[in-house]
């Protein structure tokens, strides 16, 4: 078990399997807020902050020792402090692929599993699939200054599909959250590096999966999700308007259409 604890924020009923949402790895937990509201009207629903925006909250980098997986084990540890036996969940980004490991690593724990373009490049890579902008992801994390600039922000939000084409990043809604919180660019490489068993996907072919992407995405973003539809037939594939925070973007349809996916799976 892990020796670190995310920070987690608990509303909603008290009955029945609860939500657990996993955050992006810039963004931070307040990207969920919204929606938890709206679901905590008919579920338990709990928010985790991941640990190292929670260290860039405080303009640090996280734990020696960093990794995607000492994040999903800090998830594990969290959930079991709550005592939940079962849960609902929800990744977006490095909060999906962190979502993706603790569900490959406790299948037993997976009530439904949603995840919302995982940073997951580690399937691309062992199902023998060419990731395009490796090379220039791997360029771009080795850029980065210490402490990250303004520009590296800029150029990370854009190599992710979170601007639009044309848009001016400093004039979006998120992008005080971004730029507080910029310092997390320097752990995100460890995302790109996990890897894993493609085989190890078996585990959860069984459960109901909600896969969602942007209709705009495009490169690994869009690829993974489509791999892992390949891999899981039986899950349910939602495409949302614009690209890599369409869930955010189209949150109305997303929270109805994620309400629908459990109900119906309960």
């Amino acid at each position: 078990m892990s020796s670190f604890l995310m920070p987690s924020e608990a509303i909603g009923v008290q009955e029945g399997t609860p939500i657990v949402l996993v955050p992006g790895g810039l963004s931070g937990w307040v990207s969920w807020k919204p929606h938890a509201e709206v679901l905590s009207k008919n579920f338990k629903v709990v928010r985790v902050q991941l640990l190292n925006i929670a260290a860039a909250e405080k303009n640090q980098s996280p734990p020696e020792g960093y990794s995607l997986r000492m994040e999903s084990e800090a998830l594990k540890s969290t959930l079991d402090r709550f005592g939940f036996e079962k849960i609902n969940l929800v990744g977006w980004s490095h909060g999906g692929e962190v979502s993706l490991d603790l569900a490959l690593n406790y299948p037993d724990k997976i009530h439904s599993l949603t995840l919302i373009e995982p940073a997951a490049y580690w399937i691309l890579r062992s199902s023998g699939s060419t990731i395009a902008e490796e090379t220039e992801m791997n360029r771009l994390f080795s850029s980065f200054h210490t402490p990250p600039t303004e520009e590296d922000l800029i150029a990370f939000l854009k190599f992710n599909g979170l601007v639009p084409p044309g848009v001016d990043p400093k004039s979006m809604p998120r992008w005080l959250v971004w730029n507080t919180l910029k310092i997390a660019l320097l752990s995100l490489h460890t995302v790109a590096e996990h890897q894993d068993e493609i085989e190890r996907l078996q585990a959860l072919q069984d459960k109901p999966v909600l896969l969602v992407k942007g209709k705009d995405s495009v490169g690994a973003n869009s690829a993974i999700v489509d791999a892992l539809h390949r891999f899981w037939p039986n899950s349910k594939m939602l495409v949302l308007p614009d690209a890599h925070a369409s869930h955010i973007v189209a949150q109305d349809q997303f929270v109805r259409e994620l309400q629908q996916f459990i109900t119906k799976n309960s």
